[in-house]
C-alpha cells in the first residue's frame, strides 16, 4: 500500500461489513483471506478512504492524501518498529529526507543543525575533513559530555559513514521512554535513520544527484594591521666578511627581530627595511630589501578554496508483488582548504526485499564505505596553521611570498623559516643552521604541510540480513542478524628535513602507523502479533538479543629520530619506540518486550521492558532492568463541535528507565607492562585503582508530558513537552588512602539531573495554487542541569580538554550547580564589583588586576536553542532558508589569549581613550587605561595608564581568563537553496525519458546574524570549555543538479 510519498504504514484494512481487519506493516505490507471478489476498505490518517475487490495474488493498492487533512506522522522505534505519532507518548521529532537536505551536508550531523528541538549542534571547521561535529541532546546527562548513537535501518554504527543521500527519514528519541528499548548506549539519546527503499514508479528508477561546492575562509579573527613582528623596535644589520656576499648589499639597511614569533615591532609605516628571505641566498629577491607595508589578508589568503563534488547515483524499483530494490553508489571527493589536504569517499549502499510466497520474506540493508583522509587537521594550541595565525605571527608577512618560497632551500639543503633561530647579526659561518637559518618555533606554513604526510584510510561494512516468517496475519517473526564492522589504518611521517629545519619547532624525524578493527555482530529475533478485538487494536512484541563487540589495535612510533634518514620503518627508530596492542571483548543478553494498546483511536498506551546481562559487570551484579510506560489522549476526538478550530489535540505523558554499564575491564585489576628495561629485568607496573565490591550499573529515569496540537485546517502544528530526567548512581573514581595499595576506587556515587521544555511549531503561511510557504520553528529551554552529588566527601570533577589545564579556564561539574561550569582565573573584586587593581609585574607601579582564582562564569551548555525553517514555492521554483540560534553558556578562547598576548589581535593595537596610539609609551600619552581601587584597601580609586606591551601580557603572568571568555549565544542563516524544477516538456526529445530534473543555488553558513564572540566561532567549538586553536569557519556556495530517469 502506497500513496505518493511511499509505503504507508499501519493503515487499517477490513473486509467490508465484517470483523475480519487487519493492519498493513511498517513497508505497507498486508495479508488475510477474504473471498474472491469480496470489497476491500482501505483506511489511514490523512487519506480518503479506498475500496477494491480483492484478487488472488498480489494486489498494489494506492490511496490518495486528502489535501488539508491531518498528515499522519510514523515514528521509528527500537527495531524498525514504525508508530503512528498521533498515538505516540513521549517526545519525537521525525525529519524526512526533504527537510533534512535542504542542500547537501558533507555529513549527517550538519543536516541535523537547527531542525530538531533540544539539540545542540557543536560544529566544526569546513577545514576539518576528518570531523563531523557533535550532537549533545538535551544538555549534559552524564559526567562525560557524550553523544546520541545513531541507528540505520536497526543497526548501531557512526555518524561519519551514513550517507545523507541515503536517508528517508530520521527519527530524533531523547528521554528513556524512547530509548531504553536500545539498551546501555542509548544514554543520551538515539538518532534513528531509515533508508530509502525500493519503490515502484515512472520511468526506469534511475537518479542521479550530482553538486559541487566551494569553502572559503569567512569567519576569521580580528588581526591588527599597524605593527610588524619582533618584540621591540628596528635593528641595524652590520656586514661582516664571514656571512654569505648577498648580505653585503644589506649593509647599514634595517630590519625587525625575526627570532620572537609575535607582533609586538615596529610601526608599519611603508619604509624601507630587509625582509626575512633577503637573507636566504639563491633567489630573485635575495639581497633586497622591501617596503614595510600591511598585510591585512595574509592568514586569510593562506587558506584554499576548498572543493567538494558530491555524486550520487541511485536505481530503485519494486515489481509490487513483494519484491524491492534500491542500489546506491556516492562517490564525494573532496580539496580541503588547508594546503595538500584531500579526501576520496565511497559509499555504497543496497537495500532488498523479496517475499517467498506468502508465508516468508527475506531482506537485507547493507552499507559500505571507503575513505581515504590526507592531510593534518589539528586545531589545538600552536597548531601549524590557525594556531600559528591567530596565536604567533608576525603581522607584516607576506603569504603570496611564503608560498612562493616554499620550495626553496638554503645552501646547507634546509627548510628557511620567517622565524630565524638566531638574528643575522649572529651569523656564524661555521654553524650557519644554528646560527641564523632555522626556524626557531615555526616553519614556513606551506613548506610545513607540503612536507608531512598524514594519511588514514576507514573501511565500514555494516547492515543485517533479516528473514520474516508470517505465520497469520497477526503472527510473524523476524530474525536479524545484524554487523558493524570498522577497519582503520593511519601513517604518519614526519621527514628529516623538518628535524636538521627546526630550532625548537619541537620536531623529530618519526614514523608511527596503526591499525584498527572493530567488529559488533547482533543476533536479534523478535516475535510480534497484532489483532483488533472490537474498539481495541493490540500490538505485542517479545524477543531476544545478543552482542558481541570485539576491538582490536595496535600502534606504533619511532622515539628519538630515526637512525637512517628517509628510512621511515619502526625498525630505524633511534630509541626504543613505543608500541601500543589492545584489545577488548563484551557481550551483552537481552530480553525484552514492547507493546500497544489502543482504544477507539483516542486513547492508547504504550509499554516496554528490557533487562540486559552485561560481560562488562561484576557476574553476581551484572543484570539491569529498563522498564517504560506512556499513555496519549486524543482528546479533540471529544471537541469537534465545541472546537471546530482544534483539528487535532493530543495530551501524553510517559515515563522510562534506561540502563548504563561500565567500560570493558573496568572490573580487572590487571598489571602493566613496559617495554622499557631495568638491566635485564622488564618493568611491570601495578594498578592505582580498584572497583568497589558491590560496583553495579546505573538507570536513568525520565519523565515527560506534553501537548501535540493542530489548528486551522492543520496549517499550524504544534508540540510541546516537559521533561525531567534523574541518572543517579553513575560510577565514578574517588580517592582512597594509599594505605590501601590503591589511590582511587570506582563506586557507584555521581548523581546528575536535568530538566527542560521543547516547543515544535510548524505554520502553512500560505496554501495557493501556485505559492506556498510553510514555517518551522524548534525552540528548547533547558531549565535545569544539575550535577547533585558525586561522591562522599568529593564536591568538583574535572571534565576533560583544554592545553594548558586548569591554567586559565576549565569546565568542572560542582555539586549543586550547573552541569560543566567554567571556572579559571578571573578579576578580583571589591563587594562593589571594583576590579581590584595591584602592582605591575614589569614596571612596578600599580595598574594589573589582581587575580581571583575561582571564578565561576557559568555553565558550558546553552540555555536556550532552536532553529527556523522557511520553505517558499511559486510554480516551478523553490527557496528554503534554514536559522538555527543559541542563547546562553560559555566558553573559553585560548587563541584569543595568546593572540593578545603576541599582540597579533586587533585590541592591542588602535587608539586609547585619549586618542593616542596604545602603543605608544605612557609618557607621550599611549597606553591602556585601567580602572578599579587599590587592592591594597579595597577602597582607593585608581584609574591608570599602562604599557599595552604590559597590560596585554598580564593575562598570561597572572593566569587572568576573564577577557577571553564569551557567550556561547549567536543566530546564523545557516543553509538556503533556491531551485527550480524543470517541466520534462521543455526538454525536447529528452523529456520523454526524464521523469524528473531540478537544478539549484546552494549556501552554508552565509552570514551571522550576531554573536557574542567576535573573532572566534561560537558554533564551532571543538572542545567542551572551548577552543584552543579554531580553523576559520567557511562560507559554503555551490549547485545541485538532480535527473530522474
Amino acid at each position: 500500500m502506497t500513496d505518493d510519498r511511499g509505503p504507508v504504514p499501519n493503515a487499517t484494512v477490513q473486509e467490508k461489513g465484517t470483523k475480519n481487519i487487519t493492519r498493513a506493516d511498517e513497508l505497507g505490507k498486508f495479508s488475510f483471506k477474504v473471498k474472491q471478489g469480496a470489497l476491500v476498505v482501505v483506511t489511514a490518517v490523512g487519506h480518503a478512504p479506498f475500496e477494491f475487490a480483492a484478487t488472488t495474488g498480489y494486489q498494489n493498492v494506492k490511496i490518495t492524501t486528502l489535501a488539508g487533512e491531518l498528515e499522519e506522522v510514523f515514528v521509528t522505534s527500537a527495531f524498525g518498529v514504525k508508530k503512528s505519532q498521533r498515538t505516540t507518548p513521549f517526545s519525537s521529532q521525525v525529519i524526512n529526507d526533504e527537510k533534512l537536505n535542504v542542500i547537501r551536508q558533507p555529513n549527517l550531523n550538519n543536516a541535523l543543525a537547527g531542525k530538531v528541538a533540544g539539540v545542540q549542534f557543536r560544529g566544526q571547521s569546513s577545514a576539518k575533513l576528518n570531523d563531523q561535529g557533535f550532537l549533545r541532546i538535551r544538555g549534559g546527562g552524564s559526567l562525560g559530555d557524550q553523544g546520541a548513537i545513531y541507528i540505520v535501518d536497526g543497526t548501531i554504527t557512526n555518524s561519519f559513514d551514513i550517507n545523507p543521500d541515503d536517508v528517508e527519514d530520521i527519527t530524533v528519541l531523547k528521554g528513556a521512554n524512547a530509548t531504553a528499548l536500545f539498551g546501555s548506549r542509548a544514554g543520551n539519546g538515539a538518532i534513528v535513520v531509515t533508508t530509502k527503499k525500493g519503490r515502484a514508479g515512472k520511468g526506469i528508477g534511475v537518479e542521479v544527484n550530482q553538486s559541487t561546492t566551494f569553502d572559503k575562509a569567512a569567519f576569521m579573527p580580528n588581526y591588527q594591521n599597524e605593527y610588524g613582528g619582533g618584540d621591540g623596535g628596528w635593528l641595524t644589520f652590520t656586514y661582516n666578511p664571514t656571512m654569505p656576499a648577498e648580505w653585503q648589499a644589506l649593509n647599514g639597511k634595517r630590519y625587525r627581530d625575526f627570532t620572537d614569533d609575535a607582533s609586538w615591532g615596529p610601526k608599519i609605516d611603508g619604509s624601507e627595511y630587509i625582509p626575512w628571505y633577503a637573507f636566504i641566498p639563491g633567489h630573485s629577491r635575495s639581497g633586497k630589501t622591501a617596503s614595510f607595508t600591511p598585510q591585512p589578508n595574509n592568514a586569510r589568503d593562506f587558506w584554499n578554496t576548498g572543493v567538494t563534488a558530491n555524486t550520487n547515483v541511485s536505481f530503485s524499483q519494486s515489481n509490487g508483488a513483494g519484491q524491492s530494490l534500491r542500489v546506491s553508489y556516492t562517490n564525494q571527493n573532496i580539496k580541503g582548504m588547508l594546503p595538500n589536504t584531500k579526501s576520496l569517499r565511497h559509499n555504497l549502499n543496497a537495500n532488498f526485499s523479496m517475499d517467498l510466497g506468502s508465508i516468508f520474506t527475506i531482506g537485507a540493508n547493507i552499507t559500505y564505505t571507503n575513505q581515504l583522509i590526507s592531510g593534518e587537521f589539528s586545531d589545538g594550541y600552536a597548531n601549524n596553521s590557525s594556531g600559528n595565525f591567530s596565536q604567533w605571527f608576525h603581522r607584516d608577512l607576506d603569504i603570496n611570498i611564503l608560498k612562493e618560497l616554499s620550495g626553496l632551500r638554503t645552501p646547507i639543503g634546509t627548510i628557511p623559516s620567517w622565524n630565524f633561530r638566531r638574528n643575522p647579526g649572529s651569523w656564524s659561518a661555521a654553524a650557519p643552521q644554528n646560527s641564523v637559518w632555522a626556524g626557531n618555533y615555526w616553519y614556513n606554513p606551506y613548506s610545513y604541510f607540503e612536507n608531512i604526510q598524514r594519511n588514514q584510510r576507514r573501511d565500514r561494512l555494516y547492515g543485517d540480513i533479516n528473514l520474516t516468517v508470517k505465520f497469520s496475519k497477526n503472527l510473524k517473526f523476524k530474525g536479524s542478524i545484524r554487523k558493524d564492522q570498522f577497519n582503520g589504518n593511519v601513517e604518519n611521517i614526519d621527514p628529516n628535513i623538518l628535524q636538521s629545519s627546526g630550532g625548537q619547532t619541537g620536531v623529530l624525524a618519526s614514523y608511527a602507523t596503526s591499525n584498527t578493527v572493530n567488529n559488533e555482530w547482533n543476533f536479534e529475533g523478535i516475535l510480534s502479533y497484532n489483532n483488533t478485538f472490537g474498539d481495541f487494536v493490540v500490538a505485542a512484541n517479545v524477543g531476544a538479543n545478543r552482542l558481541n563487540i570485539r576491538n582490536r589495535a595496535v600502534a606504533m612510533n619511532t622515539n628519538q629520530g630515526l637512525n637512517v634518514p628517509g628510512l621511515y620503518a619502526i625498525a630505524n627508530s633511534k630509541a626504543v619506540p613505543s608500541i601500543s596492542n589492545s584489545r577488548s571483548d563484551q557481550q551483552a543478553n537481552s530480553l525484552f518486550a514492547f507493546g500497544d494498546v489502543e482504544y477507539r483511536k483516542f486513547l492508547s498506551l504504550t509499554w516496554a521492558v528490557r533487562n540486559d546481562w552485561f560481560s562488562t559487570l561484576p557476574s553476581s551484579n551484572n543484570s539491569l532492568l529498563s522498564p517504560s510506560i506512556g499513555g496519549a489522549f486524543v482528546f479533540s476526538e471529544f471537541t469537534k463541535s465545541a472546537l471546530p478550530w482544534l483539528n487535532f489535540g493530543k495530551a501524553f505523558a510517559s515515563w522510562g528507565k534506561k540502563p548504563k554499564t561500565l567500560n570493558p575491564y573496568a572490573l580487572n585489576l590487571n598489571y602493566s607492562v613496559n617495554p622499557l628495561l631495568w638491566g635485564t629485568n622488564f618493568l611491570m607496573g601495578t594498578p592505582d585503582g580498584s572497583p568497589d565490591a558491590n560496583l553495579r550499573g546505573a538507570l536513568t529515569t525520565t519523565w515527560e508530558a506534553g501537548l501535540d496540537l493542530r489548528f486551522a485546517k492543520n496549517k499550524v502544528r504544534m508540540n510541546l513537552t516537559y521533561y525531567n530526567e534523574n541518572n543517579r548512581d553513575e560510577p565514578l573514581a574517588v580517592s582512597v588512602s594509599g594505605v590501601s595499595g590503591f589511590t582511587s576506587q570506582t563506586i557507584n556515587a555521581a548523581w546528575v539531573s536535568r530538566s527542560g521544555l521543547e516547543l515544535e511549531l510548524g505554520v502553512d503561511l500560505m496554501k495557493k495554487k501556485d505559492f506556498n510557504w510553510t514555517v518551522n520553528t524548534t525552540v528548547a529551554y533547558l531549565l535545569d542541569n544539575k550535577v547533585k552529588a558525586l561522591a562522599p566527601g568529593l564536591t568538583s570533577y574535572t571534565l576533560a580538554g583544554g592545553s594548558f589545564g586548569t591554567r586559565f579556564a576549565r569546565a568542572f561539574h560542582f555539586v549543586g550547580e550547573q552541569w560543566g561550569m567554567l571556572r579559571g582565573g578571573g578579576i578580583a573584586r571589591n563587594a562593589d564589583g571594583q576590579p581590584l587593581i595591584t602592582t605591575n609585574g614589569f614596571s612596578g607601579g600599580l595598574g594589573w588586576y589582581q587575580r581571583d582564582a575561582t571564578k565561576d562564569w557559568g555553565s558550558v551548555v546553552p540555555k536556550l536553542t532552536g532553529g527556523l525553517q522557511n520553505f517558499f514555492s511559486y510554480k516551478n521554483f523553490n527557496l528554503g532558508l534554514t536559522f538555527d540560534y543559541q542563547f546562553g553558556g560559555r566558553f573559553f578562547s585560548l587563541s584569543e589569549q595568546w593572540g593578545t598576548f603576541s599582540g597579533l589581535l586587533d585590541q592591542t593595537a588602535g587608539l586609547n581613550e585619549k586618542g593616542n596610539p596604545k602603543r605608544d609609551p605612557v609618557s607621550a600619552g599611549g597606553g591602556v587605561r585601567v580602572t578599579g581601587v587599590d587592592a591594597r584597601d579595597g577602597r582607593t580609586p585608581v584609574d591608570v595608564y599602562v604599557d599595552a606591551y604590559d597590560y596585554f601580557h598580564q593575562f598570561y603572568y597572572q593566569q587572568i581568563a576573564e577577557p577571553f571568555v564569551h557567550k556561547l549565544s549567536y543566530a546564523k542563516l545557516r543553509e538556503f537553496s533556491l531551485g527550480y524544477s524543470i517541466p520534462t516538456q521543455k526538454l525536447g526529445k529528452f523529456g520523454k525519458s526524464i521523469q524528473g530534473a531540478s537544478v539549484a543555488l546552494t549556501a552554508r553558513n552565509l552570514f551571522f546574524i550576531f554573536r557574542d564572540s567576535k573573532n572566534f566561532d561560537p558554533s564551532e567549538i571543538s572542545g567542551v570549555q572551548g577552543e584552543d586553536g579554531q580553523m576559520p569557519g567557511a562560507r559554503t556556495i555551490g549547485f545541485n543538479v538532480k535527473v530522474s530517469f
